[in-house]
């Protein structure tokens, strides 16, 4: 058992002797993974996945995938979305790893000074954003033969609709967003980035299962 770990992210990979059968190793992992699951941090974004995969392999097929009209995000998400699925479930496919992730976000950026003027500290500004953007049944109505749950989409999607969350009360005025800073379309992470032939791209890279028959080739696709 090896592993590798970064902010956010972590790969354990299990090495079994040759003479275990692939799939019976698959399904006493994820026995394990359900058993550990109570001891998993809250509020993981994502759930643990699981692939099988030589990781000594190097990838059969490489898509880079551009686009001269959509934003990067959009890619991102034709390709997290559409092709990493489809390719997925192709018979031998073993793992469809991603490069350059553009997951589309809303970021806040603040105005230091701004927020000094006004006494508001970071946390309250977190502190709002997390509760405006929140998708939980709001109560019920009852009857004396029927109850009706109540249930509003509270998410938000847009910079516009995070510019006018109001963060604080100052002086009987509500301080919003846009107040304090701004709210701007970007990607989740930007500090990562794919390319192919000099151009920005999100990069997709098949590896086949254990045993299974492959040709070794590269390829670019674009949008």
């Amino acid at each position: 058992m090896t592993s590798a770990s970064a902010l956010g992210y972590i790969q354990i990979t299990l090495q079994f002797d040759l003479s275990r059968q692939i799939d019976g190793a698959v399904s006493d992992t994820l026995s394990a993974i359900n058993a550990a699951s109570p001891y998993l941090p809250v509020g993981m974004p994502y759930p643990p996945t699981i692939r099988k995969v030589n990781p000594a392999d190097t990838p059969i097929l490489v898509l880079g995938i551009t686009s001269d009209s959509l934003p990067l995000t959009t890619v991102d998400a034709y390709a997290e979305n559409i092709l990493l699925q489809k390719i997925s479930q192709i018979s031998g496919v073993g793992l469809v790893g991603i490069g350059g992730q553009q997951k589309a976000a809303v970021r806040i950026q603040v105005d230091p000074q701004a927020l000094a003027a006004r006494g508001i500290n970071l946390e309250d500004v977190r502190t709002v954003l997390g509760q405006a953007n929140v998708d939980l049944a709001k109560g019920t109505l009852n009857s004396p033969r029927q109850t009706y749950t109540l249930n509003t989409n509270d998410q938000i999607f847009h910079p516009d609709q995070y510019a006018d969350l109001v963060v604080a009360y100052r002086n009987g005025s509500p301080v919003r967003v846009r107040d304090i800073g701004r709210a701007i379309s970007a990607p989740e992470n930007d500090l990562i980035a794919g390319w192919y032939n000099n151009k920005r791209a999100i990069i997709l890279a098949v590896q086949r299962q254990p045993r299974a028959k492959s040709s070794r080739r590269s390829n670019a696709s674009r949008t």
